[in-house]
């Protein structure tokens, strides 16, 4: 069979399951999954794949079909840039978690490096994207469940070692840094009854916020404020209606300057406050 026949076959598939973008999926599978160049599945259409290569990517776009993540599929998702490793018990990087890191890298683009202490690290993409981008920064990731620690330290060692990592719960605080930052754990008790077929098969544990999505802001907000230097930055993602609440928080424990920042959809998605 041509890899434009199988192409054009895993787009039927995915339009008929209802995937969003089923053929830069198709592609992106295509291209990890078997290795090919980048757009190879639209211009050598006379390539033919043997019957291993068909049958794998044919039973790969079964399972992404049934809703299986796309992600943990291939074994790996971009963020900022970079390649990161992600599979089952482990968060997958999302392109709205990127502003986060921008919000912190802006806050420190004129200081000297920062000691940064990332929380509920998952895969390492945040602590890992700013440790890249800010020339000596000393960044810890914190992660508390083995199975998405495992992928953290498989991402450090990707790119160079270059964050130390705790295998910790992210509560329980120690030492002092000049930022933390946060995606934590955010969807309410409600949402988790409504979650997206892919979304199911992430961990609970990187998803479930308390009743009302708030838990680990309020405990962040309050056990970690002692060990935030002066003029040392708390910045947070949050879920698209919680901007006031968490905003209230930060304000309630002490923190200064507060703000909510919207990404490139005008979403409500960081919140930063300054300790003084």
């Amino acid at each position: 069979m041509k890899v434009k026949e199988v192409f054009d076959k895993i787009v039927k598939l995915f339009d008929e399951a209802g995937v969003d973008s089923p053929a830069f999926e198709a592609s992106v599978m295509l291209e990890d999954i078997l290795d090919l160049p980048r757009q190879a599945e639209i211009f050598a259409t006379e390539t033919v794949l043997n019957h291993e290569q068909k049958e794998k990517i044919l039973a790969a776009a079964e399972k992404r079909a049934e809703g299986y993540p796309l992600q943990y599929i291939i074994g790996s998702w971009e963020f900022f840039g970079r390649k990161f490793f992600v599979g089952e018990g482990v968060l997958i990087p999302r392109p709205e978690t990127e502003l986060l890191c921008e919000t912190v890298l802006k806050y420190f683009s004129r200081s000297m490096p920062p000691k940064i202490v990332d929380l509920c690290s998952g895969s390492g993409c945040i602590a890992i994207t700013l440790a890249k981008e800010i020339n000596g920064a000393d960044v810890t990731a914190v992660e508390l469940y083995k199975e998405a620690f495992g992928y953290l330290e498989r991402n450090n060692n990707l790119h160079g070692n270059c964050v130390k990592t705790a295998l910790r719960d992210a509560l329980e605080p120690f030492g002092t840094f000049d930022c933390v930052v946060s995606n934590p754990p955010y969807i309410t008790g409600e949402e988790m009854e409504e979650l997206q077929t892919e979304v199911t098969h992430e961990p609970k544990t990187a998803l479930f916020g308390g009743s009302d999505g708030l838990d680990f802001y309020r405990a962040i907000a309050k056990n970690w404020y002692g060990h935030i230097n002066s003029g040392g930055l708390l910045a947070f993602e949050i879920g698209d209606t919680q901007g006031d609440s968490v905003l209230k928080i930060l304000e309630d424990n002490g923190y200064k300057n507060c703000g909510v920042l919207k990404d490139y959809e005008g979403r409500d998605r960081v919140v930063t406050g300054t300790k003084y």
